[in-house]
């Protein structure tokens, strides 16, 4: 039995008398309880009641004879096994958290932002399953677009998508629909924040007229802001579109 298996086996679940236990039997392939006591150095007073249980959760097997002897079942279909539970669990998990769901108040706040990476990238991954109708893209960065090319080019089969750049070159190879920025929005992408600030925009995103989703970099630090279901929003969303539809 080594050391580094105890934390993997009490991550199942299992307490630390019967980590040593399922482990040492799992060595052995079979043995009798006192075999399994000697072996593993658990208390003798303990290993009956600890070798019941795991028959019982369905980590190893006993074999009733004078006296029961224990063997490991396969240790694949064990771990298959909990892997299916642990994800019907979660789906149970999931049903139950949104049973919970409220509906929302009736002035929310309108814009808030994301400052941490996990967060963010979790926020960028939510549009590919909310957006439904049109996704405009306002990027500056092309790594950005490589990086992430399947999945838009997955989302564009269901739906109206924009890609807006300042300029085509640096984007070669890109298979999405590009458009070259006029006007206003090529003061956007130029002179995305404030000036005198050291911030860089990434990407925009547009969500059905619903959302605005702004990925940028302040310095050495990622930021993310959003804008939920407003005038402006909506207004901003529609006229990109009509913009670029010209």
């Amino acid at each position: 039995m080594t050391k580094e298996i105890i934390p993997r086996l009490r991550a199942l679940g299992l307490n630390e008398y019967e980590t040593k236990v399922y482990s040492t039997l799992v060595g052995l392939r079979k043995a009798t309880a006192r075999d399994i006591h000697e072996v593993s150095g658990v208390p003798r007073g303990r290993i009956y009641e600890i070798l019941h249980d795991l028959v019982q959760r369905g980590f190893i097997g006993m074999e009733e004879g004078s006296p029961n002897a224990y063997y490991r079942l396969d240790t694949d279909q064990v771990i298959d096994r909990l892997k299916a539970d642990t994800i019907d669990a979660l789906e149970e998990t999931r049903t139950a958290l949104k049973s919970l769901e409220m509906e929302p108040l009736r002035n929310p706040t309108p814009w808030f932002a994301l400052k941490s990476d996990w967060a963010i990238e979790n926020h960028f991954q939510a549009i590919f399953r909310k957006v439904q109708n049109d996704l405009v893209v306002i990027c500056n960065d092309p790594d950005f677009l490589r990086t992430h090319q399947i999945p838009f080019t997955k989302l564009r089969r269901r739906i109206n998508l924009y890609v807006v750049v300042l300029d085509r070159k640096p984007f070669a190879g890109i298979t999405l629909p590009l458009y070259e920025a006029r006007g206003v929005l090529r003061e956007l992408l130029v002179n995305p924040g404030p000036e005198g600030e050291d911030t860089d925009m990434v990407c925009s995103f547009f969500l059905d007229e619903k959302e605005i989703f702004v990925i940028g970099n302040r310095g050495n630090e990622r930021f993310a802001f959003i804008g939920t279901t407003t005038p402006l929003v909506r207004y901003l969303s529609r006229s990109i579109i009509e913009h670029l539809e010209e």
